[in-house]
């Protein structure tokens, strides 16, 4: 079965910072997020079109925390991005 995935989008620094919390399967009370980092416009769900993609291995005890904490990772891996660029 296939997870619904809402996504939440930032513009920062001329990119499109996209965050998802995901329910962790186990165990099922705590979350993780997935973050992509896209040109604006573009389609941060198809890989050719990523910058950037990031999760981390910590555990979240609500969607929102977990939301906040992809947001912070989605930041620093577009700074890195313009850094490097």
């Amino acid at each position: 079965m296939e997870k619904q995935q809402n996504w939440s989008t930032e513009l920062y620094q001329g990119l499109e910072v996209h965050v998802t919390a995901l329910r962790k399967e186990d165990p099922p009370q705590l979350w993780d997020y997935t973050v992509r980092i896209c040109e604006p416009g573009l389609d941060a769900s198809a890989e050719s079109e990523l910058a950037a993609e990031s999760g981390d291995d910590e555990d979240y005890e609500t969607a929102d925390e977990a939301l906040a904490a992809g947001f912070s990772r989605g930041y620093v891996l577009v700074d890195r991005i313009r850094k490097d660029g």
